[in-house]
């Protein structure tokens, strides 16, 4: 597949990941829980077909691509911590308050990573 394929692929995932966050958020920050959540389905489904076209389109990419991988652990790490954000979110309104701030901040710190990879081992000189 095309690069810029993969890159679309990609960016949809992320945004099924947020679209799917962002509701389960607000619905937790306004003192709902997971049984009086009626698309509870629907937004974990879409959470998880977010984050499984993220990991595949990412791995995709990285494929397409010859940069250098050490910068993929952090990526991994940010992916898992969305990945569990929707547990996160239903513990507490200030669990989902946090949340609120932080995934943003996550995304910013990916979207970074992406655009200035940093090598783990120096160039050979």
């Amino acid at each position: 597949m095309n690069l810029q394929i993969y890159r679309i692929i990609h960016l949809f995932g992320l945004s099924l990941v947020l679209l799917s966050l962002g509701g389960i958020m607000v619905h937790a920050m306004n003192g709902g829980t997971k049984a009086s959540n009626s698309f509870r389905k629907g937004a974990v489904i879409t959470h998880g077909v977010g984050l499984l076209l993220v990991l595949v389109a990412g791995f995709g990419m990285l494929h397409k691509t010859a940069h250098d991988t050490g910068w993929m652990v952090g990526k991994m790490a940010i992916w898992l911590v969305l990945g569990g954000a929707v547990a996160f979110a239903y513990k507490s309104r200030e669990a989902a308050k946090i949340l609120f701030f932080v995934v943003p901040i996550l995304v910013l710190i990916g979207s970074v990573m992406a655009l200035y990879p940093f090598p783990v081992t120096p160039p050979v000189q």
